[in-house]
């Protein structure tokens, strides 16, 4: 991968895509952060030398770079960029929850390509598609290196897809609620979690094979009138689903400001 890319913001999520990055087979020419997150960003220069450098200032990170991540908190998007001098062979991609093109491209202040994208920590280990607007080289090359490009037509598009990585830690409260049953009847707790971590982990592979449709899944995973089938249909009941879908529905408002 040819290039230098700049980062902007090094939290969770920036670091996720360094680490992908610094771990491909195809690694950028070279990785510019700024000092924001510092604890993280003296992570990363110590540990993967020659790759990761970190700049002065913002201003610094623009100067050196051709791609320019941004991934700042939504709220401190103006302070941040627009004091910066872009140039028109910039490429801009924004993973700013809830942040329109329109308003990061008044706030970058110059004509450049901006693309959204919605990347997520398991990019560090290269194993999750980046939902991406508008389709652009740039944002594909990198995102193919961490687990693959999911362009989609538009923001509203884009939206949805925000909306559901609000679903993480709802799935895993799941697994947390079924420990503590067990727990309440008398198993002991680290027992109940090993045994579910391992039964959920061993699902991956029917999770990760795309070529069998969700609903093909769940029902390859129980029989009729067995225990799954009995659980799932007392859990996501009329009412059940119609609340996770209203929560969702939620959720879009929210990312969406309407």
């Amino acid at each position: 991968m040819a290039g230098t890319i700049g980062i902007i913001g090094v939290g969770d999520i920036a670091t996720a895509i360094v680490e992908g990055l610094a771990g491909a087979e195809d690694p950028p020419g070279s990785l510019v952060l700024s000092p924001r997150g510092r604890d993280h960003v003296a992570s990363l220069v110590q540990r993967f030398p020659g790759l990761v450098t970190v700049a002065e200032d913002n201003q610094a990170v623009a100067d050196a770079a051709d791609t320019v991540i941004v991934a700042v908190l939504p709220e401190q998007m103006a302070e941040v960029l627009e004091p910066l001098t872009f140039r028109s062979s910039h490429v801009v991609i924004s993973a700013l929850a809830g942040v329109t093109i329109a308003e990061v491209r008044a706030a970058v202040g110059v004509d450049v390509p901006v693309i959204r994208a919605i990347p997520m920590p398991p990019v560090r280990n290269r194993a999750v598609a980046t939902v991406v607007t508008p389709e652009h080289p740039a944002a594909t090359e990198i995102f193919d290196v961490l687990g693959g490009t999911l362009p989609v037509a538009d923001e509203a598009a884009l939206s949805v897809f925000s909306s559901v990585t609000g679903a993480v830690s709802g799935y895993l409260h799941y697994l947390a609620v079924v420990c503590s049953w067990a727990e309440s009847k008398g198993v002991p707790r680290d027992d109940a979690e090993r045994f579910l971590r391992g039964l959920f982990a061993g699902l991956s592979p029917a999770i990760t094979d795309t070529a069998t449709p969700m609903d093909q899944v769940v029902s390859d995973h129980e029989t009729p009138g067995g225990l799954n089938a009995q659980l799932r249909k007392t859990f996501f009941d009329v009412d059940g689903t119609a609340s996770l879908e209203k929560a969702l529905d939620e959720l879009r408002a929210r990312v969406t400001g309407s």
